[in-house]
């Protein structure tokens, strides 16, 4: 009889304490997990801090937290998964440090709480939403590796400051010359004159940089690090410009891998500028290409614009982005083209390309 009562109390308990804990485990319980930082450079690492906070009496004697940090809106196999023993109103803080070796924005967007009763007769499951990023910059390539690249292209703007004319600064007036655009004669000052004369213009200071990455891929059969390469590349020359005072834009026919548009950056040239590209640069899926490449190589030829110098950095080697290249080059010389490959790659080559560092005009083999 004794034992009976012992067995029928044993279960009132469990039963009743399995009411409790279903109704009233999640009530006041809070979780939250941040990164330490909001930016970093690829291989750097960050604090992750876990608070989990318990305000009622009913204690948790196993909290089961699970989480996934996903990379560019994906996951890439980063998981977590820790048990706190909370008593009641108490609050437990963790951190761990976590290198993370790729670019790309990290983010814990939600959270996953598994709790028992204090018998483990009963699983409770609860998710709740989670607010917490780090965006892992590209680390620029060394300035040895784009020195070729920097140095031609340098040497264009010095060239070109001093022969194109700002069309917006008047200077003066001079007699008419067969070299003349008629759009420049004066009309008003020619009748007076009895001949023509045409309006001349201060020489423009301010030449523009627009780098062009291209991810598109003629083959299933791509190199990713050489896309990678790519990005670092535009990285380091960009930031190299901005710091010598020439304005930078940027675009891509790659896609922003969280709202799947096409990336694009006006001109500047400033510290906040040089972040502003280096965060893009993150967020983009190097793996999903919007339009053609020869079309945006078209597309540049056709709206050119005089102050611009054109940067393409293309990784795959197909005829269509080098014939789009070179259907722009017939129309100015403000443009080179940057190919990274690798080093046995580049042993494959005919010889005579080998030999030249230039494969066409301003077409540049970068190794990798």
């Amino acid at each position: 009889m004794p034992i009976l009562i012992i067995l029928i109390v044993a279960g009132l308990v469990m039963g009743v304490q399995r009411l409790i804990y279903k109704k009233y485990w999640d009530k006041a319980l809070q979780a939250k997990v941040s990164f330490s930082d909001y930016y970093l450079f690829e291989g750097g690492s960050t604090t992750v801090e876990e608070v989990m906070r318990n305000a009622k009496l009913l204690p948790l004697p196993w909290v089961h937290l699970k989480f996934q940090i996903l990379r560019n809106g994906k996951s890439d196999n980063l998981f977590s998964s820790d048990i706190f023993n909370i008593l009641f109103h108490q609050q437990i803080t963790r951190k761990s440090r976590l290198t993370l070796q790729k670019r790309g924005i990290y983010q814990i967007q939600s959270l996953d709480l598994l709790s028992y009763d204090l018998f483990i007769t009963s699983k409770f499951v609860k998710k709740l939403d989670n607010q917490a990023s780090v965006t892992v910059f590209p680390v620029a390539l060394a300035d040895t590796a784009v020195q070729v690249s920097y140095e031609k292209l340098m040497g264009r703007i010095a060239t070109r400051r001093y022969t194109l004319e700002d069309p917006f600064l008047f200077k003066g007036i001079r007699p008419y010359q067969p070299q003349d655009s008629f759009k420049n004669i004066n009309f008003n000052a020619s009748a007076r004159a009895g001949e023509w004369l045409v309006n001349t213009h201060e020489y423009t200071l301010e030449q523009k940089v627009k780098i062009v990455l291209l991810t598109d891929k003629s083959t299933n059969y791509f190199d990713e690090t050489a896309y990678e390469q790519g990005l670092r590349y535009a990285a380091a020359l960009s930031a190299r410009l901005e710091k010598e005072g020439v304005p930078v834009s940027f675009m891509t026919n790659g896609l922003d891998s969280i709202d799947h548009t096409e990336p694009y950056l006006e001109a500047g040239a400033s510290p906040n500028h040089t972040d502003a590209l280096l965060e893009l640069l993150a967020r983009l899926d190097l793996m999903e290409t919007g339009r053609e490449g020869s079309k945006i190589l078209d597309d540049l030829r056709e709206n050119r614009q005089a102050d611009e110098y054109y940067v393409i950095i293309a990784p795959d080697r197909g005829r269509s982005l080098l014939d789009g290249y070179l259907r722009l080059r017939e129309y100015t010389d403000a443009a080179q083209m940057v190919v990274p490959i690798r080093a046995m790659d580049f042993f494959d080559l005919p010889l005579e390309d080998q030999k030249r560092e230039e494969m066409v005009e301003g077409y540049l083999y970068y190794k990798i």
